[in-house]
């Protein structure tokens, strides 16, 4: 038997380059990053100075996560995605990417499908290979952004296990309406198939829509949440994250959690703590990245560049190459060699013809980066 070969995320790889001909002083505006330029608050990382002097956090803690940070998530489940649930739901991980692990070796296992809609966020697929399933894509038809139900039912085999929604969405910052959300999880719940939340870009929303947990759960499907303080709060290298599951879910993902990494690191756990029962930082930071994202998407619209407008996170996938002369790969080569812009190639997220700009950078770069990337695309119109 041969063990699946796993390859290095391309969106880190990228990120990693960019940031390499930066220090070699190259010109370069690095729009590859899905975390925000902003420190991160100044009350979390007091948070963290404390708990780092506090010497009964300098040792091991339960692998589920302390008990405090457990309760403030099922605090911020309560808020931004309208359900409760209890100590025995939640397991704290570092980051979302450990949660989607462990969710998804507590769910499935060789011979079991997954469905990962295309376009897709680049660890789904290897997150389910590395549990012993198989990724099955669906794709939205001509004219959609998402795959909607019947494009999942297309994807559906006996072995289907379970189904990934992510909304708002990496890459393309859509979000599924209230309507199509709705015909997810009744065909899920219909056919006894686990939703599985990506939930991390929830407090990023520009529309005020149902959260997926909620309307699975009035569905009666089973379904896990996968969330974090990564992306709202600023936070992507304290590695906090978290999964909500029914009881016995969670308990064998912190079996897992207790094998592999044990306990998030306890002074990260604090600050996270901070994070969800702290000041609100959250509205300003959508009001900001709206705004941004109106000005872009008008640079966009005078060169040419139509597609719809994201409603959260803080990505934009405009179709590219415009001339068809360049595959999506060989585009983004071209773009950082010769505008000096890194985006990632929508072939990433299973979406060749694209690529995928991150504008949560610093507002004045970003705008020079999505000029510089108008530029190019334009042209070859």
């Amino acid at each position: 038997m041969t063990a699946h070969q796993v390859t290095v995320s391309p969106t880190g790889s990228l990120r990693e380059l960019a940031r390499t001909l930066q220090a070699q002083g190259r010109d370069v505006v690095n729009l590859t990053a899905g975390e925000l330029s902003m420190p991160t608050p100044q009350h979390i990382v007091d948070a963290a100075i404390v708990a780092a002097q506090d010497p009964s956090r300098h040792g091991y803690g339960n692998a589920a996560g302390d008990p405090e940070l457990r309760d403030a998530i099922n605090g911020w489940a309560a808020r931004s995605l309208g359900i409760r649930a209890d100590r025995a739901q939640i397991a704290v991980t570092n980051g979302a990417k450990q949660a989607l692990h462990n969710a998804l070796r507590s769910l499935v296992g060789p011979g079991d499908e997954v469905i990962v809609p295309a376009p897709y966020w680049v660890t789904f697929p290897e997150a389910i290979r590395l549990a012993g399933a198989t990724p099955v894509f669906a794709y939205p038809r001509e004219g959609h952004v998402l795959p909607d139900a019947a494009d999942l039912d297309a994807a559906r085999t006996p072995a289907t296990r379970a189904v990934i929604v992510c909304s708002p969405h990496n890459p393309t910052g859509a979000v599924h309406d209230d309507a199509e959300l709705e015909q997810i999880v009744q065909w899920a719940a219909g056919h006894r198939i686990w939703v599985i939340s990506d939930d991390t870009y929830r407090d990023l929303r520009f529309t005020d829509i149902r959260s997926t947990p909620r309307a699975a759960l009035d569905a009666g499907c089973d379904v896990v949440s996968i969330g974090s303080t990564s992306k709202s709060h600023a936070m992507t290298g304290w590695r906090t994250g978290w999964l909500i599951a029914p009881p016995e879910i969670t308990a064998t993902a912190i079996a897992i959690q207790s094998h592999t990494s044990s306990n998030v690191s306890r002074v990260s756990q604090a600050a996270a703590l901070a994070a969800l029962t702290g000041p609100d930082v959250a509205t300003e930071t959508r009001r900001e990245l709206r705004s941004l994202r109106d000005e872009l998407m008008g640079i966009l619209s005078d060169a040419g560049i139509s597609f719809p407008a994201p409603e959260g996170a803080f990505y934009l996938f405009p179709p590219a190459p415009a001339n068809g002369a360049l595959d999506d790969t060989e585009l983004a080569g071209r773009l950082l060699e010769d505008s000096g812009v890194a985006v990632v190639p929508g072939a990433a997220f299973g979406a060749p013809g694209h690529v995928r700009v991150s504008y949560a950078g610093a507002a004045v770069a970003v705008m020079d980066g999505v000029r510089r990337l108008a530029a190019a695309l334009g042209a070859g119109r």
